[in-house]
C-alpha cells in the first residue's frame, strides 16, 4: 500500500495543482523529497506519482463524505440482526442517483472494516454475496407494542 501523504504535503499538492507558481519554496522543496515535483524545460510539474496521490487523496475524501451515508441506509435496510441484503438493496435507500456503485461498495467495506457490517457469502459466487449488521453495529431498536386497547396503561 501506499504512504500516506502529510498534511503538509497535501496542502502543497493542492497549491501545485491550482497554481504551480505560487508554491512557496518549503512547499517546493517538500514535493522534491518525496519525488512529487519535478522539472521539465525550467519549469515544475507534478509526477505521476504526485498525479496519484491526488487521486488517491480525493477519493478517500469522498469516502469519507459517503461512510455516514451508506451507513444510515444499511442499518436502515438491516432494520434486525437476522436480516440480510445484497448491496442493491442498500443502494437503493441511499440513492442510485446520488451514489456510483463502486462508491457504495467502497463505503460498505470501510464499515465492515469498522465491524459495523459483515459479508455473508452463501455460495462460492461472488456474486451472492449479502451484508447483515456486525458486531459493532448499535443495537437494534425494537419497537415497544401498543397497549392493547381494553388495556389502562399505568402512570
Amino acid at each position: 500500500m501506499a504512504k500516506s501523504l502529510s498534511s503538509a504535503q497535501i496542502a502543497a499538492l493542492t497549491q501545485a495543482a491550482k497554481n504551480m507558481n505560487k508554491l512557496t519554496r518549503l512547499q517546493v522543496f517538500a514535493l522534491a523529497q518525496s519525488g512529487l515535483i519535478d522539472v521539465q524545460e525550467k519549469e515544475f510539474v507534478l509526477t505521476g506519482k504526485a498525479q496519484r496521490a491526488v487521486k488517491r487523496h480525493s477519493r478517500q475524501v469522498a469516502l469519507d463524505a459517503n461512510i455516514p451515508v451508506i451507513a444510515e441506509a444499511a442499518l436502515a435496510v438491516l432494520d434486525t440482526n437476522d436480516r440480510m441484503c445484497n448491496h442493491r438493496e442498500i443502494w437503493n435507500r441511499a440513492g442510485r442517483d446520488k451514489f456510483e456503485r463502486d462508491e457504495v461498495l467502497d463505503a460498505l467495506r470501510a464499515l465492515r472494516e469498522e465491524g459495523i457490517l459483515e459479508t455473508v457469502k452463501l455460495s462460492g459466487n461472488n456474486f451472492q454475496v449479502f451484508w447483515r449488521r456486525g458486531a459493532a453495529a448499535p443495537a437494534v431498536v425494537v419497537p415497544v407494542e401498543e397497549a392493547a386497547e381494553g388495556d389502562v396503561a399505568e402512570a
